[in-house]
């Protein structure tokens, strides 16, 4: 049977609770990592970049602070006065020149050079490195800072460094008579913010009256976005944190399309998980509907399986607990209201079916006996016994319409196999029968002795009927965890599988002449009395009654 979805009201709200448990936690997770990561480049330049970025201009403004007190070291020297006064054709004292190259042997100082007032180099420190003025000498930036100057810088260019300019003047009385410069390698002050590098995110760039933009290696570099700057380090040197060539945007984005894709294979999984969930559901509950249905068409044989999962599992049982327990109770009301209907019949039979037949009978005995004609004769006895037979099948109905209350009391069963044995000896002898007798010969029942003895001959005499060519009847009682059993069995012609299901029905019979109660009402005395009745048979094998019955009497051993 096909599953309708839309009847699946439980499923489809766990299946929309569970996607709103799983979506709802991504969706505030990619809100918050959206608010997470717009403030992030704000946080990383507020936080940590500003102090690494001061940092670092700090650690320019002392290198050019080392710079200028280096410089006034040498314009401080007397030789250095005498140099300019005296005039380079001089010469320069040895004093001045060592002084000079030992200057120059610092990896931050490409040259020392010393100028006439009007910037023509006179000397270069060491001769080697001697250059020529350039041509946009007077266009490069020019920085006055009190009796310092800044001159440059100067772009790499031909494979050469590039370098700027820390010059200072020479004064006699007041008088400029000459300048001293420090050409200083470009790179050794602009590697100084290589530490400042964020792959991808930002670099620095050096920049100078925003005219000129270098980077760490002193090389020029374009203008680009900047995110944070320094304070000036030197008067109008700054550094910039520009962006970086990589996408800020890009992990963002390509988190939020990961948490996209983990949310759509989610919500699909919670899909598929939903379908096999309710497909393997309606494996359970289709069998349960069914029996429902069944149940309210008044047929009780449909049981369910019992091997579902957990609460579906104790649901089937509970089902079936429920189905039998209402069989039976359907059942035990209807034998009841049967019964009452049948005891009302009863008394409408016997006042109106059994006094004529006794007036019958009896005017039928006396014809019978002043009848000289023998035809007349026997009609006379075959009337007489039909009548007879048709007492007896009235007083079985009205055994089983009404039968009598039990009077309980001990009763040994082996006295009650003996007087069965006696009472059917006959009927079983002439059809060459054996009965045979075995059990506890002490086994004593709670029971009404007229009852077991009537139990007792309609079993023997079944038995008997069911083996026309003999056999062997055999009645045995013996205790079996602490109820007493009682077993009749013969090996005769047995029931098939539709007459034993069958055969406790009321005016059920197998014999033309039979009346179909005698099996209801022996089942009946039993259950009256407190026991049980089970029917074992196979067809050519015979058949087995066991009944168990309460023991209240003392335990005893059972003979041998």
């Amino acid at each position: 049977m096909r599953f309708e979805f839309n009847r699946l009201n439980l499923a489809r709200r766990y299946l929309w609770g569970a996607l709103v448990a799983a979506l709802i936690p991504l969706v505030i997770m990619a809100a918050l990592y959206d608010r997470y990561s717009a403030n992030l480049l704000d946080n990383l330049i507020t936080n940590r970049v500003n102090s690494n970025l001061e940092a670092v201009a700090a650690k320019m403004s002392n290198f050019m602070a080392v710079q200028v007190n280096r410089l006034e070291n040498i314009v401080d020297l007397p030789a250095t006065t005498d140099f300019f006064n005296k005039g380079p054709e001089h010469g320069m004292s040895d004093l001045l020149s060592d002084f000079l190259l030992l200057e120059t042997e610092s990896p931050d100082i490409y040259a020392i050079e010393l100028a006439n007032v009007n910037g023509e180099v006179l000397k270069t420190i060491p001769a080697t490195r001697t250059r020529s003025k350039p041509a946009n000498y007077n266009t490069l930036p020019q920085v006055q800072h009190e009796r310092v100057e800044v001159l440059g810088p100067v772009l790499p260019t031909h494979g050469r460094p590039g370098w700027f300019l820390v010059r200072m003047p020479v004064y006699l009385k007041q008088e400029k008579i000459g300048v001293v410069s420090l050409r200083m390698r470009l790179s050794s002050l602009t590697e100084k913010a290589a530490s400042l590098i964020e792959p991808d995110v930002y670099e620095p760039q050096i920049v100078v009256f925003d005219r000129v933009h270098l980077s760490v290696v002193g090389t020029d570099v374009k203008e680009g976005s900047v995110l944070a700057q320094s304070r000036q380090f030197f008067p109008g040197w700054r550094i910039h944190l520009v962006e970086g060539k990589g996408n800020l945007q890009e992990p963002r984005v390509r988190i939020r399309y990961i948490l996209m894709v983990v949310a759509a294979l989610s919500a699909f999984g919670l899909v598929f998980l939903f379908f096999k969930m309710s497909e393997r559901l309606s494996r359970y509950l289709v069998p349960l509907n069914e029996g429902a249905k069944a149940i309210a068409n008044g047929n009780f044989a449909v049981p369910v399986s019992e091997d579902g999962p957990g609460e579906l599992g104790m649901l089937a049982r509970s089902y079936n607990r429920m189905r039998e327990q209402l069989e039976s109770l359907i059942r035990s009301r209807v034998e009841v209201e049967r019964r009452a209907a049948l005891g009302n019949m009863a008394a409408g039979i016997a006042h109106e079916i059994r006094n004529p037949l006794a007036t019958v009978s009896t005017t039928i005995h006396g014809l019978h006996r002043g009848e000289t004609d023998p035809e007349r004769h026997e009609m006379y006895e075959v009337i007489s016994s039909e009548i007879t037979r048709v007492d007896k099948t009235i007083g079985e109905f009205l055994k089983y319409a009404k039968p009598s209350a039990p009077v309980k009391e001990m009763v040994l069963i082996r006295d009650v196999f003996r007087t069965i044995r006696t009472l059917t000896a006959t009927a079983a002898h002439e059809k060459g029968i054996i009965i045979n007798l075995s059990g506890d010969s002490s086994l004593e029942i709670e029971i009404d002795q007229t009852h077991l003895r009537q139990i007792l001959l309609n079993l023997a005499l079944n038995a008997i009927e069911a083996m026309p060519d003999g056999g062997h009847l055999t009645l045995q009682a013996f205790r079996d965890n602490g109820d007493a059993q009682i077993i009749v069995s013969d090996d005769g012609i047995g029931l098939d599988e539709d007459t034993k299901s069958k055969i406790l029905r009321p005016f059920y019979t197998t014999r033309t002449d039979g009346s179909g109660l005698g099996l209801s009402v022996t089942n009946q005395l039993v259950e009256a009395n407190g026991g049980s009745m089970i029917i074992e048979s196979e067809l050519g094998q015979g058949t087995t009654v066991s009944m168990r019955f309460p023991v209240f009497g003392p335990t005893s051993e059972q003979p041998s």
